[in-house]
Formats: structure tokens, sequence, C-alpha cells
């Protein structure tokens, strides 16, 4: 019985090239636009999701229609310029996580289907090591390097 293939991607040289050309034309286009956080940074901050987005737009018309509101502290100007922001990238964030879920997706079905093959062929080479196949031995203690197991213990063992 054959190993079921689902996908099988071949991307010819020339589309590669293509590809990670578009790819570092768009991130040179974004780079003026966009600023890296770290992890901490992140933590620290608001996030704004889709729920508050409405949220987010009504405050804007409302700092326009009733600005006795806006605290002194607060540059309207600024916060349009942020709430603007988040529209004009969220399309483009949207289409890219597309892209990337695509990516991952078939990602994983090629990894799926390349890790189950490795696998039955090292579960062939151990069993042809077994049975004494001197070629196949060399192999399987090349490759189970990778299962090295988790060791005996002895129930006599204490603790200290």
């Amino acid at each position: 019985m054959t190993q079921k293939n689902e996908i099988a991607v071949v991307i010819p040289q020339a589309e590669l090239d293509n590809i990670n050309s578009l790819l570092a034309q768009l991130k040179t286009a974004v780079a003026p636009y966009v600023h890296a956080l770290t992890n901490s940074e992140i933590a620290g901050i608001a996030k704004m999701g889709d729920k508050t987005v409405a949220f987010v737009s009504k405050v804007k018309d409302y700092t326009t229609t009733n600005p006795e509101y806006v605290p002194n502290f607060m540059s309207v100007p600024d916060f349009i310029v942020d709430v603007n922001a988040v529209t004009t990238l969220s399309p483009i964030m949207k289409s890219i996580k597309q892209i990337t879920d695509d990516l991952n997706d078939t990602m994983m079905l090629s990894g799926n289907e390349a890790l189950v093959a490795a696998l039955n062929y090292y579960g062939n080479v151990r069993y042809n090591a077994n049975e004494g196949q001197a070629s196949a031995k060399t192999i399987y203690e090349d490759l189970k390097k990778r299962f090295p197991g988790r060791g005996k213990t002895s129930k006599n063992t204490t603790v200290v």
C-alpha cells in the first residue's frame, strides 16, 4: 500500500526568485511605515481588536462633533492619524495573514507527508537492522540518534 500524497509542491526556481523579489519589494515599501515591538513593549500596551474598532471610530467622530470633551492631554490630530493608520493597514494585514495561513497549512501538510514517509523508512531500516543486515544497521545507528529514548529508570531510586 502506498502512502497517500495529498500535496506535491514544486515551485520552479524562476518563480521562487520572483516571489522573493516581490517580498523584498513589499518589505522595502512598508519599512518606513511599520514599527516592530519587543515582547515587553507588547505586554505593556492596550490592544485594539475587531471588537474595539467601532468604539474607536465613534470616539473619532465625537472628538470632531463634541470637542469640548477632549481631555487637554489628548492630541486629536495624533489620534486621527493613529485611527487612520489602523484603517489603512488592516486590509493589508488581512491579505498577508491569509497568505501566511495558506503557507503554514501547505508547509504543515507537506511536512506531515515528509515526516510520515521518513518514519516509515526509519521503521523499515530498523526492522532490517534487527534482522542482521549490516548496511541497514549503519543507517539505523545514524538515524536513531533522533530518537534517543528516555533511558531506564530504577524503581529503587531515591529522591534526595
